[in-house]
């Protein structure tokens, strides 16, 4: 038995929000046995972004039940079912948010449609519940209304099961949530790990890329990541295989690597990096003022450094070097850059890098050339 779900929220800040309208339908598989839909008041303001998107305004919520009245109706329609939801890890992150707030705990088996999606239905323009319905002549009424939202995900977790013949793939996907206790394993990877910042990529048993992240000390990042019982971190325990890491020798390039290979390689999941590194930051007057120039940070070990580099007020990539003669010419400056492509995220991160001086020097590529033996 399954639950799909869908919810919408007042929106800000992250681990914030609140519920302000619930849809869940209780699905056997073929039919469904079972639904409740609310509004939900959820005593704070609603985001005039989220108003504008769903067309649910605060004077609409204001006499609608609030959660912990409607709490005992979300636990009886998902018991002895397995959640399912497009962008599982939202909703069930949400749920999770206002049990705590009740002092309770919520914790169900879990499946995600964005994940089933992208396994069963690959060359797809896109696994956005609009486009994807779209594509695949679902009906979708009331976009951005939690009903709506949920009925077009009842439909298409019909078409998955459909395409899952052996029913390999939807049972693999399932985020369980068995206990505390760590297998071995996970113990053997933590054992084989160390207290260095870099990268850290997690493969399945196909040896396929699942998960990307960075840490300032990936052993204890790893052990939270076995031990939480979140969705993104339960689905990598339940498809871990293995992991390989790179070290990088500062938080700063770590960002940086990790954020360009999500954007590349596409692990199966991931939106984990924390989003405060990424509000929007002005650029700098320092960027238009110098132009050409890099910032350098700490290396991979005692004789190196590493740098990230701006040319023609943009960012171009990080790269390594022991001394500054290894960079004092634009081919050996260039030979050892890693590009990056300028995402939103990246920019601003970068930006903040550089207003808040959060680097060892600033050097202009002028600087550079001219001496080979600045130090």
């Amino acid at each position: 038995m399954y639950t799909i779900v869908d919810l919408e929220t007042t929106g800000g800040k992250f681990n914030e929000e609140s519920i302000i309208e619930v849809a869940a339908y209780k699905f056997d598989g073929t039919s469904i046995k079972d639904q409740f839909i609310s509004l939900v008041n959820p005593q704070r303001d609603i985001h005039p972004y989220v108003e504008k998107l769903t067309g649910i305004t605060s004077k609409m919520v204001k006499t609608a039940p609030k959660f912990h009245e409607i709490a005992k109706r979300v636990v009886e329609i998902t018991s002895d079912s397995i959640l399912v939801a497009h962008n599982a890890q939202f909703d069930y992150r949400i749920l999770q948010l206002e049990f705590k707030r009740l002092g309770y705990e919520f914790s169900m088996k879990s499946l995600c449609t964005v994940i089933l999606s992208q396994e069963l239905l690959p060359d797809q323009e896109s696994y956005k519940l609009g486009k994807l319905s779209r594509s695949l002549g679902i009906p979708l009424k009331d976009r951005h209304r939690a009903s709506g939202d949920a009925l077009a995900t009842v439909e298409l977790f019909k078409i998955l099961l459909e395409k899952d013949i052996k029913q390999n793939i939807i049972k693999k996907s399932i985020v369980e949530f068995p206990g505390e206790s760590m297998n071995s394993l996970f113990k053997d990877t933590i054992e084989n790990l160390n207290n260095d910042v870099g990268v850290f990529y997690i493969y399945n048993k196909h040896k396929k890329l699942i998960y990307i992240d960075y840490s300032k000390d990936i052993k204890n990042k790893v052990i939270k990541l076995f031990t939480s019982k979140k969705f993104i971190p339960k689905y990598v325990q339940n498809n871990f295989k293995s992991i390989k890491v790179h070290k990088t020798g500062n938080i700063s390039i770590s960002v940086i690597k990790a954020l360009n290979e999500i954007r590349t390689l596409k692990p199966k999941i991931n939106n984990n990096i924390d989003p405060k590194i990424f509000y929007k930051t002005e650029k700098p007057d320092l960027i238009s003022k110098l132009k050409d120039f890099i910032i350098t940070f700490n290396g991979k070990n005692e004789n190196d450094k590493s740098f990230i580099f701006f040319k023609n007020e943009k960012f171009i990539g990080y790269g390594y070097f022991d001394l500054f003669n290894n960079i004092n010419t634009e081919q050996k400056l260039n030979s050892r850059l890693v590009k990056v492509n300028e995402s939103i995220k990246v920019k601003n991160y970068v930006f903040r890098l550089i207003s808040q001086k959060k680097y060892k020097k600033l050097l202009t590529l002028s600087e550079i050339y001219k001496f080979s033996d600045i130090e």
